[in-house]
């Protein structure tokens, strides 16, 4: 290089870089925002299955805090608490207390008044706290993996479909999702990546709020303690493999087993402290009244298949098998994740050793929760929720080291923006119904449609509308399957849809699951099948409700 060349590089004016935490901060600023804006999208458009007890729980939730009648804070077995401090906190107790028991004496508080406000309101506390999660487990990654995967994982945490659609929802999975995640990505870091104390107050805090959340989250109590003393075995191993063996006195062992049991000690402390003091049944009725109630309701619940029946691969039955998760998780996952997951399969062999031991934890989780959850009879696809944001991260971190081996700078551009098309794709392709979409590559709806279970709710809305639109519609009579739902959203009076024809019936509405297990009586089946429906709902090309003539619209018996 010529002296007038050296002159003009140390002339031209350096660019300082931003300093590691306002990167990070960016970061988790950005991640959020980008997580907010597709949980708030339609947020008032439809109920879902379930939101309806929610609702009424949380009221009732809020009446014993507000009146002091604290062992009505026990509301289910789940045992749903933070779920119901969200709705509370996100509707003011006034909101809350509109919905508890039996609301105007009706059956389903999705007719009360005011309802559908209520929900969309409830559900704003929800998306914050989903995107709150996504942020956070963004910052997490990097600590892990460094910036280029975080910030992947970051947008496609805040993207994937089947996190944004669950985490809109007055539900417990979203919070169940949140906070397993972060307890599970703390504890790694603690652990395997050296991170500080501030990572097992948030692992031992995150635990105890997932504990709250739902039962599931039994599967952070042995999860830590085996990424605490695995990664402590490890470190020993690297150790004794670099130092001759007789360094490694057994003495020196239990020297550095200590810490990590002082460790787990705090971290249960802090987890049983967060359960007991954001449960206030626990003052009250006491700790061993509670679990035995928590004990037998998820032994009637998650020990049994559920009541209507599973469909899988076409097949109809009580438990859908070991195959169910795996199948229906691909499913659900989007072609970012899909892609990357194989991407991190291929390339990880080259990665670092202690990248593959951290990525090596995370699989842990996502194969031990689906493990765990395949033991029991009853399986839904969004019961295995927890294990898909470790999936997400893992694939994010594949689509990282294929940008790593992209030597020249144009092709990295370019993969960049590909990947920034295929995360916008899959939300906008089903918008705004985010619940509705399945993986392309496995063939979208319409094969999962043939292959796992479908409907939470999308489409009843546009059912509720065209019977809202039939003449006289504050006249009718639906019968219908999800009437819960419907019951929020059209005028009309109605009731469940039964195995046996509704004789008074204006309309018969079928949907969903039960659609694809024709799981009715055979006379219902008879009449179905002789009376076509008049209006059918199809989003992502799958038949989500079918409304038939009733019997008072003058069909054929």
């Amino acid at each position: 290089m010529s002296a007038a060349s050296v002159t003009a590089t140390a002339a031209r004016p350096r660019v300082a870089a931003l300093p590691v935490r306002a990167q990070v901060l960016m970061l988790v600023v950005g991640v959020f925002v980008l997580a907010l804006a597709p949980r708030l999208v339609a947020l008032g458009l439809f109920p879902t299955s379930d939101e309806d007890s929610w609702m009424r729980r949380t009221g009732g939730f809020t009446f014993g805090l507000v009146n002091n009648q604290l062992g009505r804070t026990y509301q289910n077995g789940h045992p749903g608490v933070t779920t119901m401090w969200i709705g509370m906190l996100a509707q003011g107790t006034d909101g809350a207390l509109r919905f508890a028991d039996r609301v105007h004496g009706l059956r389903f508080v999705g007719q009360a008044p005011g309802y559908l406000d209520g929900l969309a309101q409830a559900r704003v506390g929800f998306a914050l706290l989903g995107a709150l999660g996504a942020a956070a487990s963004a910052w997490l990654v990097w600590r892990l993996f460094g910036p280029g995967t975080a910030v992947l994982a970051g947008a496609a945490l805040a993207a994937e479909p089947f996190l944004v659609a669950n985490q809109q929802l007055v539900h417990v999975d979203g919070p169940l999702v949140t906070f397993t995640v972060l307890a599970g990505l703390a504890t790694v870091v603690r652990f395997a990546a050296g991170g500080g104390a501030g990572l097992l107050l948030l692992a031992g805090v995150a635990t105890g709020l997932a504990l709250l959340s739902k039962t599931p989250a039994l599967f952070l109590v042995p999860y830590v303690p085996l990424v605490a003393v695995g990664s402590a075995a490890l470190g020993i191993l690297g150790a004794w493999r670099s130092s001759p063996p007789v360094a490694m006195e057994a003495r020196a062992v239990r020297i550095a087993a200590l810490p990590v049991l002082r460790d787990l000690l705090i971290w249960a402390a802090l987890a049983a402290l967060t359960f007991y003091a954001l449960w206030p049944a626990l003052w009250v009725l006491g700790p061993g009244e509670v679990f035995t109630r928590i004990v037998a309701f998820t032994r009637e619940t998650g020990g049994q298949p559920d009541e209507v029946g599973s469909f899988f691969l076409g097949q109809v039955g009580a438990d859908p098998g070991p195959l169910y998760y795996p199948v229906s998780t691909l499913f659900r996952l989007s072609p970012f994740a899909t892609l990357g997951l194989v991407l991190a399969a291929v390339l990880a062999r080259r990665a670092p050793r202690e990248t593959l031991q951290r990525a090596g934890w995370l699989l842990v989780f996502a194969g031990g929760f689906g493990l765990m959850m395949t033991l029991g009879p009853k399986k839904f696809d969004r019961y295995l929720l927890p294990a898909v944001p470790m999936l997400v991260i893992l694939a994010s971190l594949g689509w990282w080291l294929l940008l790593e081996r992209l030597a020249r700078p144009a092709a990295r551009i370019g993969l960049g923006v590909a990947l920034g098309l295929v995360l916008v794709f899959p939300l906008a392709s089903v918008y705004p119904y985010a619940l509705a979409y399945y993986n392309p590559l496995l063939g979208g709806g319409p094969a999962a449609q043939r292959a796992v279970m479908i409907g939470n709710g999308e489409g009843l809305d546009q059912a509720a509308a065209w019977l809202a639109a039939q003449p006289n519609a504050a006249d009718l009579r639906v019968s219908a399957h999800s009437w819960d739902i419907l019951a929020g959203l059209v005028p009309a009076d109605g009731e469940p849809l039964r195995e046996g024809v509704p004789n008074d019936a204006d309309y018969i509405v079928t949907y969903g699951r039960r659609i694809q297990m024709h799981r009715w009586g055979a006379s219902l089946e008879r009449y179905l099948a002789a009376n076509p429906p008049v209006y059918v709902v199809r989003i992502n090309g799958i038949e989500y409700v079918h409304i038939h003539p009733g019997p008072k619209r003058g069909a054929q018996p």
